[in-house]
């Protein structure tokens, strides 16, 4: 047990050609520590078509996948902690208790929420850095087994260190192999940065109705709590009648190409594709969220990050939220001043003038000067086409990602 076999050796190098192996790797790998999980991911902050690629998973769910992936990533105690002590840029076997208390462990979302239920509480991980071209992906491999049983032995630790070089080379020469392909994967990743600096929420949906991805706004409103959620990498809503409105919206969109999508919510028809409109409520109060369900052709539905290929978007707008650099591009737009920008803004939250110059302790006359220049600037002659236009800003890309 825990010895490094010419079989496994031969297994690791058969990935740089046949990528799907690791999964085999990581089992055998498993039998040998006597582990019950393994996972292998790219713990870098920023991650493209490339990085998500060289995961590969062994006795994990697609919904644990999906959970760790869009919700927990940015929250795993191991794995902040390794990065906090450098270990994530060199080559290194550590296990779990090394890297954070089993109290503290206990007491994170990530065990009571994930780990816990799954049986995955003792953590023997090797960090893959070279130095080189694998640096950048800080890649990780890890062996898991339930928190009830010991901690990993030393000859774990052995057979990983006895690993590490062969796991190098192989994803060296598979990174190699990408750098000669046809630019695929540069122009996945392009749109996975261009669909993540979108202001309103994008969900993409696999032909299962997994979470493959969400971008930042998305995850924000997941963050919040307030009407929306990913259960077991499913986007759900929180309450009753709408739950069961987007489950079907989501079925319908994701079976016969959405031509009943309808059913659940308005029904209209984009690129040919029939699609579904829906409000979500939300327990705060606040406005409610505005959902569309689109269903993707077979030509746009690729693969993303070099995983399961997508088959539907659910695009979400928070009426509530307004960009956060709103009035600094209103100035570059149409050359508002700052205070004509906060202007705009209180607008854009339903106040009234009169509101906002009591706000900012301004005479309506004032505010109604602002106003007029405003209008002039922009091209609008009233308040309603005012809005119509600084709506249609919000939907611009942020800057600066």
């Amino acid at each position: 047990m825990g010895q490094l076999d010419d079989r496994l050796i031969e297994d690791i190098y058969d990935t740089v050609t046949f990528p799907e192996r690791w999964g085999g790797v990581l089992e055998r790998l498993c039998a040998s520590a006597d582990a019950t999980h393994g996972f292998l991911f790219t713990a870098a902050p920023t991650q493209d078509a490339r990085t998500m690629a060289l995961w590969a998973r062994h006795n994990i769910s697609d919904a644990l996948f999906g959970d760790y992936a869009t919700h927990f990533r940015h929250r795993d105690l191991w794995a902040n902690a390794a990065a906090a002590q450098g270990l994530l840029d060199c080559c290194v076997v550590r296990r779990g208790e090394e890297l954070v208390a089993e109290a503290d462990l206990h007491r994170s979302m990530i065990f009571n929420d994930m780990l816990k239920r799954e049986g995955m509480g003792r953590l023997c991980s090797v960090s893959l850095a070279d130095g080189g071209e694998l640096t950048p992906m800080q890649p990780v491999l890890s062996l898991f087994r339930s928190a009830d049983r010991p901690p990993f032995p030393e000859e774990t630790v052995r057979l990983l260190q006895d690993c590490a070089p062969h796991l190098q080379r192989a994803m060296r020469l598979r990174v190699r192999l990408w750098a000669r392909r046809d630019g695929r994967e540069e122009e996945t990743a392009w749109s996975a940065r261009m669909i993540d600096g979108l202001p309103m929420g994008v969900v993409l949906l696999d032909a299962a109705g997994r979470t493959v991805a969400v971008n930042r706004a998305g995850q924000a409103m997941i963050d919040a709590r307030d009407g929306l959620r990913i259960v077991q990498g499913r986007l759900q809503a929180e309450q009753g009648g709408d739950a069961r409105r987007l489950a079907h919206m989501l079925e319908a969109s994701l079976s016969g190409g959405g031509r009943a999508a309808g059913r659940a919510g308005t029904a209209h028809s984009l690129l040919g594709l029939q699609g579904a409109d829906l409000r979500v409520s939300r327990p705060s109060g606040r406005a409610p969220y505005l959902l569309t369900v689109l269903p993707l052709s077979h030509e746009a539905a690729e693969p993303y990050g070099g995983g399961e290929r997508t088959r539907a978007a659910v695009y979400i707008v928070d009426p509530a939220a307004v960009a956060p650099g709103l009035q600094a591009r209103l100035g570059a737009l149409f050359g508002l001043t700052p205070v004509e920008a906060r202007l705009v803004a209180d607008l854009l939250a339903d106040l009234t003038p009169a509101e906002s110059g009591g706000r900012r302790g301004v005479a309506i006359s004032t505010v109604r000067s602002q106003l007029r220049s405003i209008f002039t600037k922009t091209g609008t002659t009233r308040q309603s086409e005012l809005m119509n236009l600084v709506n249609r800003c919000l939907m611009l890309p942020e800057t600066g990602t």
